[in-house]
């Protein structure tokens, strides 16, 4: 076995942008036709998936709410998030699944389960293990932690806590360390004092070119992606400073918000909330702009690339494009912009008004992260690992 890759999730059930990211490295390891191993934790609400290739062994991440595990967590003294993953059985799983595959490599594709490095050190003590990171969790859980109130406070700070000290232990411990954007690569190192080099992230074309660019409602805006508790904040803003602003310019615009959404729905005039779809595609198909109203920076923004790929006028804040090299008015067009061109009413009716710039979106992703690209930008990776 060349790899063997451990994730919190199931890559081949992409309902998420985290799922999307761990698939991608997947296709990058067998584009290279490297030989791969595959080991991730099952919640009990997995969709039905195909594993592509590859090797794949799942282990089901243990129960319990919140409360349970902040118990198990403080006994462990382990993040309560993340202690799940470490379980009696699990480690057995793991150590059975290595042993048999023998890996050169190790990918730990998340800092999450950063906690079975030692493992992997005492079985395979030659292996070289690589950190793969998915956005710089520092940021997050002290983002996290500031912003929640009330009596959960001192258990969500805890868990942050013990969470951040995780990464700092993960990063420091591994043998090379892969960011999904440059921008994080430098804040990384920023933090830890350690080198980190980027791995974007690959879409797969062939599930959007079929979509017409003049496809969907052309006054119709679409989102498509998981909202916890940041982008829940951050979406409530949109739809009270920000989304009627839209109606102004057209009353008849009409918003479809896809993906899980923690907490109740926040009522709004011509917002639709579908939950969790089956397929990115259809959605897509129901408007000609795609939203990212996000306010944090931080880690690759999937619902961008796909939102550009699917050939839609993607209209987003710059937190929103962070880490992807395109600029408003070319590939793109700016939130506060968009919102403030006096000829808003217009842009809404008029398909052609911004046709150009859906076409240049998608010729970027196109050209910058196929599954071709990113598998050259592995490889150069894996043989770049120190001796």
């Amino acid at each position: 076995m060349d790899i063997a890759l451990i994730s919190p999730v199931n890559p081949f059930d992409p309902r998420d942008g985290h799922r999307l990211a761990v698939l991608s490295d997947v296709y990058a390891a067998l584009d290279n036709n490297l030989r791969l191993g595959i080991v991730s934790f099952s919640y009990g609400d997995d969709h039905e998936s195909v594993v592509t290739s590859g090797e794949h062994k799942r282990i089901n991440a243990a129960g319990g709410g919140f409360s349970l595990r902040l118990l198990r967590g403080l006994l462990k003294g382990l993040p309560p998030s993340a202690e799940r993953f470490y379980t009696e059985e699990s480690q057995r799983q793991l150590s059975d699944a290595l042993n048999l595959w023998r890996p050169r490599v190790v990918l730990i594709d998340d800092a999450s389960v950063g906690g079975f490095i030692p493992l992997v050190r005492d079985i395979l003590p030659s292996a070289k293990i690589v950190l793969r990171s998915h956005n710089v969790m520092h940021d997050v859980r002290t983002e996290q932690s500031q912003r929640t109130q009330g009596l959960s406070k001192p258990a969500v700070k805890l868990d942050c806590d013990r969470y951040i000290e995780f990464e700092k232990r993960t990063v420091e411990s591994c043998d090379a360390h892969w960011t999904i954007t440059d921008a994080d690569a430098a804040r990384m190192l920023d933090l830890y004092k350690r080198p980190a080099e980027c791995l974007s992230v690959s879409i797969a074309m062939d599930r959007y070119q079929a979509l017409r660019l003049d496809e969907g409602k052309k006054n119709g805006f679409v989102h498509v992606g998981t909202m916890d508790f940041r982008r829940r904040s951050d979406l409530c803003s949109f739809l009270t400073q920000d989304w009627p602003r839209v109606l102004g310019a057209d009353e008849g615009a009409a918003l479809t918000l896809a993906g899980e959404l923690r907490g109740q729905n926040i009522p709004a005039r011509n917002v639709t909330y579908t939950g969790r779809v089956k397929s990115d595609t259809d959605v897509y198909s129901r408007g000609r702009f795609a939203l990212n109203f996000q306010s944090s920076p931080g880690g690759v923004k999937l619902k961008s690339l796909t939102s550009l790929a699917a050939g839609r006028t993607l209209v987003s804040t710059k937190e929103g494009v962070e880490g992807i090299a395109i600029a408003s008015g070319r590939e793109f067009l700016e939130l506060e912009g968009f919102l403030s061109n006096p000829h808003l009413s217009q842009i809404l009716r008029d398909v052609r008004a911004t046709q150009p710039i859906a076409d240049a979106g998608r010729q970027y992703v196109s050209e910058r992260h196929s599954r071709a690209c990113i598998a050259k930008q592995f490889l150069r990776l894996l043989e770049g690992i120190p001796a």
